[in-house]
């Protein structure tokens, strides 16, 4: 890499202030499009986010995929996305899906109690399960098209509307607002642990992804463009084995 990772991050954000500027004035981009006019800057990212993975990331996760039990990562795993309810509840509201709303309050009631702070997951017993979404999902709801794609630090790929959701989502969150300075750092190294976790049990895809395609940075790009929106129209993709990669 011929940047620091200060100098792309800088050259990055600007760019990605000029971007969320005209967001909503982006046209939706077809199935079968690719917009991504940043694709220089994009690819110095993706080069130093492929360095952190071969370098930390991928190692890190097999030793914690060797050594943590799978029912301790399981576990965990259902508290990490137990505490995703309230967002996305609030997102659905936003969508007018009622249904989805009503079913994920459920979900994180019955899953705070019975599941014992989320650790397992009776609603799913009962046939009440996991409807995913962000703020991202809610801009495409309301008919703000994906725009550029961008591919951030340490955060991988994305598009204007989803780093848009992305800042949204932090705002709304009411678990934010709810966990004292304390509560949020052990909420943050569950976070991370589960990322490990999910690094580790999708490694075999990722190394086709990242180190054996020819181009790892075409591969990815499309895999997620690909992946994001067949998961708005309601059609089956990875995002239901929880994406290792995406990171909204």
């Amino acid at each position: 890499m011929n940047r620091t990772f200060r100098e792309i991050l800088r050259v990055h954000l600007f760019l990605l202030a000029g971007v969320l500027a005209g967001c909503a004035a982006n046209a939706p981009v077809q199935e079968d499009q690719i917009y991504d006019p940043f694709e220089a800057n994009n690819r110095e990212v993706h080069a130093f986010n492929k360095a952190v993975d071969e370098a930390l990331l991928a190692p890190l996760s097999g030793v914690y995929g060797d050594v943590i039990p799978e029912e301790f990562r399981y576990v965990l795993g259902n508290a990490v996305t137990n505490l995703g309810q309230p967002n996305a509840f609030v997102n659905h509201l936003l969508q007018g899906d009622g249904d989805a709303a009503s079913n994920t309050l459920v979900r994180f009631l019955l899953n705070s109690t019975v599941g014992i702070a989320g650790l397992f997951d009776p609603a799913a017993e009962i046939g009440i399960f996991d409807e995913p979404t962000d703020f991202g999902e809610t801009l495409a709801v309301w008919g703000v098209g994906e725009g550029a794609y961008i591919e951030l630090p340490l955060l991988g790929p994305s598009t204007v509307r989803d780093v848009v959701g992305m800042m949204v989502d932090f705002g709304i969150d009411p678990l934010k607002y709810a966990l004292t300075n304390e509560q949020a750092s052990y909420l943050f190294t569950a976070r991370a642990l589960n990322r490990l976790g999910q690094r580790f049990e999708y490694n075999d895809l990722i190394q086709v992804l990242l180190y054996e395609s020819a181009d790892s940075y075409t591969a990815q790009r499309l895999s997620y463009l690909q992946n994001k929106r067949h998961a708005l129209a309601g059609e089956t993709t990875i995002d239901d084995l929880e994406d290792p990669y995406d990171f909204e």
